[in-house]
């Protein structure tokens, strides 16, 4: 299906899966920008709003008061509460994008003139089920309609945006020919005037203020929708993704109102300039408050996360402008995956992270000719329907963002495209205007990576071949250059050999790892998904490695068969860079072992790894990781003890669900099996066994959780390469409610999920400490537990207004 629309004056098309005839061209409506029209209907800056939600209420409350009707409106909560942020003045309604949103009943005695206006800052557009344009499903910013009557304020999920009203039985629509910015306080107006024969849209912000226009005929009424609900931060017309509602707004709102009356171009103006002098910051408005996620006892705390919502692989680790930064697939609309962005936070340390407005979303292809504007050589590439994950590389003071574009057909779907910035914070970005190169050669592709060699730049990009995962490989002369498709294979090893059959590698990282012998030693880290690779059984969705030479043109494998990124599943996907030090870091993802009710539920999926600091260990073969030295700033109290003989359980009086645990065996006295117990209750009901079992290393999740809706409650156990990373003598455990972090020897590494519900109120009780010895004794030299604090983190650090980019 073409992505093409056509605008012409009374042709039908589809907006919210509704046909509305229009009265006239965008092109048409952009002309009449700034053209005065008379007010016939008297004083109207003098005329009082027939209703005002000022959202003044306290944070959580479900109410909100018209302040002219002294009516009771009520926000619709299901699973986050009724936020209140800082607004333009006073308190302001955040709604969450799937859940909440306010709605109440409204009359008024409105005839041929009406204005509705609001204070919105958007976090982002509507997602919707990623359909092609002529099929979207849109949303609204605010309505009162039904079938045959009313009005709507509505946006899509490109910042496309139109004012909709029921004229004479007519439905006309006004669609603004600029798209609407995020994370920016604006003042919108949608205005009727059907004295002068006008529908009005305006925006007041940091751009001055715009207007479209459209006529309609003189003398025209209004048909409200009576009975109808009015309804702010939600569409019409519901679209579901599974369990999921997708087309809601994520946004905060101030001082809503409507009036009788067609209020001027000049008057709103004025109200925007002098309210916008003392407002709060978009910044502000936009946060995630601390009720939202207050009485959840699986949220991590510590761990680096995205304030709200659905996350997948963190990518594009960087430091920049003195900071590291990192990026990562983000829904900003929901616990829910669909039309990927590229978040981005950033640290000084990778411990304590600063959340930042987002880096990139989908943009429209060619976007001028759909609007029924000119069309140039358009643009392609720009992630229609999602911006997937790719590599940032700082050169010289400019970030370059390499990224997999996914459109609906067509040209670049798949292929990579790149975007540029050169704030030091990396708040604004440009995009190419087209992309770089498309899958041709390979039979899919995703996720790129880069590093340079010498003179050369190259790129290996995530492929499926003939024989299933593999990879493609580019070279450029410079970062900002030309790329060109190698032919030759990028390992001198088949793919075919190397694969675990899969049908194709995604996020593939490529780093000098250390010397041996005087050699240099290369990894290559893949993540295989699709064919017989399954994420609950084997060979499982995970990521895997090789070691080996680098010529300057392919890389040789010391073998063909992969070694696993960690000992047990459940982590993958690293973001790789240098860190503090200058030693390479990886952070990866911890996905989510839950239901999809469940994810609803909590209002959230997904978080990611402790930071590793990656090694070449003595073999000249093998990746050693350990738990990032600068992670000791968030100890807080401490607890030790010394030379405990174990046989069987033996309960610490330490405890926590936010703690660090270091424990020493003494290798001389150990059991058959040994090792710790965490997020256990009081009876053992629920509780999480780590142990080393005879050459394997054994996570025991059978009891980790009651009461949730856990798909991998079951004991996990995987080979331990104990001539690599010598006989388990030193447990380092992490535990972050649901999300652990586990280091033997500083060297094997895993991560997984847990999900201890029991609590007592609000305290989590499924927060027990227990030493573990079977078959035999087991000496613990010493254990050191200490509770971690939470770091300051999600907090929006000095963002600009995001226009979009095309």
């Amino acid at each position: 299906m073409t992505e093409q629309r056509r605008t012409g004056r009374g042709e039908r098309h589809l907006l919210g899966r509704r046909t509305f005839l229009r009265g006239a061209t965008v092109a048409a409506a952009a002309a009449a920008v700034g053209v005065p029209r008379p007010i016939t209907a008297g004083a109207a800056s003098a005329a009082e709003p027939v209703l005002h939600l000022t959202y003044d209420e306290a944070n959580g409350s479900t109410e909100f008061l018209d302040a002219v009707g002294q009516k009771t409106f009520g926000a619709h909560v299901v699973n986050n509460p009724a936020e209140r942020v800082p607004g333009v003045r006073g308190n302001a309604f955040r709604t969450d994008g799937f859940s909440t949103w306010a709605t109440g009943e409204f009359t008024a005695p409105i005839t041929s003139q009406m204005t509705v206006q609001t204070w919105i800052a958007l976090e982002s557009y509507p997602s919707g089920t990623e359909k092609p344009y002529e099929e979207l499903t849109s949303s609204s910013i605010i309505h009162q309609r039904t079938e045959t009557a009313g009005f709507d304020l509505g946006v899509n999920t490109y910042g496309e945006w139109w004012f909709t009203a029921t004229i004479d039985g007519q439905v006309r629509t006004l669609t603004a020919p600029w798209l609407f910015p995020l994370y920016e306080w604006v003042h919108i107006a949608a205005v009727v005037d059907g004295e002068a024969g006008e529908l009005r849209l305006q925006m007041d912000s940091s751009e001055g203020t715009q207007e479209a226009r459209l006529e309609i005929p003189a003398g025209a009424t209004l048909d409200l929708a009576a009975g109808a609900p009015l309804v702010i931060g939600k569409a019409a017309e519901d679209e579901t993704m599974d369990i999921f509602l997708v087309n809601a707004l994520d946004a905060a709102y101030d001082d809503t109102k409507i009036y009788a009356v067609a209020r001027d171009k000049a008057t709103l103006a004025v109200e925007y300039t002098a309210a916008i002098a003392g407002a709060g910051t978009a910044d502000e408005a936009l946060q995630v408050t601390g009720l939202r996620f207050a009485d959840d006892v699986l949220r991590p705390r510590f761990h680096a996360m995205p304030p709200a919502n659905w996350t997948n692989e963190p990518h594009g680790l960087v430091e920049h402008g003195g900071n590291f930064h990192l990026f990562y697939q983000r829904t900003p609309n929901g616990p829910f995956k669909s039309q990927m962005h590229w978040g981005h936070m950033s640290s000084a340390d990778l411990v304590t992270w600063t959340n930042h407005a987002d880096a990139l979303h989908p943009e429209l292809n060619d976007r001028e000719a759909k609007l029924g504007a000119v069309a140039g050589e358009g643009l392609t590439g720009q992630g229609s329907k999602g911006i997937w994950s790719g590599d940032v590389v700082s050169v010289d003071g400019t970030a370059y963002a390499f990224f997999t574009t996914v459109n609906y057909g067509g040209p670049f779907d798949p292929g990579v495209t790149r975007a540029t910035s050169s704030d030091p914070d990396l708040a604004t970005w440009t995009k190419d205007p087209a992309g770089l190169f498309d899958r041709t050669g390979v039979n899919d592709m995703r996720d790129p990576y880069l590093f340079q060699d010498r003179d050369t730049w190259h790129m290996i990009v995530g492929a499926a071949v003939d024989s299933g995962g593999g990879l493609a490989h580019y070279t450029a002369s410079s970062v900002d250059g030309q790329w060109t498709r190698v032919q030759a294979p990028f390992s001198t090893v088949e793919f075919g050999s190397m694969d675990i059959g899969s049908v194709i590698w995604e996020m593939p990282v490529f780093e000098m790892l250390g010397t041996h012998d005087g050699t240099d030693v290369y990894i290559l880290v893949a993540n295989p998904i699709g064919g017989t690779v399954s994420k609950l059984t084997e060979p499982y969705t995970r990521g895997v490695y090789w070691t080996g030479t680098w010529d300057g043109k392919q890389f040789t494998p010391f073998q063909a068969t992969p070694k696993p990124l960690d000992v047990i599943h459940g982590h993958l996907s690293p973001a790789v860079a240098p860190g503090p030090e200058g030693k390479l870091v990886g952070i990866g993802i911890v996905d989510e072992r839950s239901s999809s009710q469940m994810q609803l539920d909590l209002g959230w999926a997904h978080t990611y790894s402790l930071p590793r600091e990656w090694r070449l260990l003595a073999d000249g073969k093998t990746l050693g990781q350990r738990a990032l030295p600068q992670l000791q700033t968030l100890r807080g109290t401490k607890q030790s003890v010394t030379d405990v003989v174990v046989n069987g359980d033996n309960r610490l009086d330490a405890k926590g669900s936010q703690v660090e645990i270091l424990a020493q065996v003494d290798p001389a006295s150990t059991g058959t099996r040994y090792g710790i117990s965490i997020a256990a209750s009081p009876d053992n009901q629920e509780i999480t066994r780590i142990y080393y079992d005879n050459g394997d290393l054994v996570i025991d999740k059978t009891r980790s959780s009651s009461g949730f809706d856990n798909e991998e409650a079951v004991l996990l156990r995987a080979p331990y390469d104990e001539a690599a990373f010598g006989k388990p003598v030193r447990f380092h455990v992490f535990v972050d409610h649901s999300v652990i972090d586990v280091f033997v020897n500083d060297a094997a590494a895993f991560s997984n999920r847990i999900y201890p519900t029991r609590k007592d109120g609000d305290t989590a009780l499924s927060t027990g400490i227990l030493l573990y010895s079977d078959g035999g004794e087991t000496v613990f030299s010493s254990v050191d537990v200490w509770q971690l604090r939470a770091p300051g983190r999600q907090r929006v650090r000095g963002e600009r207004s995001r226009r979009p980019s095309s």
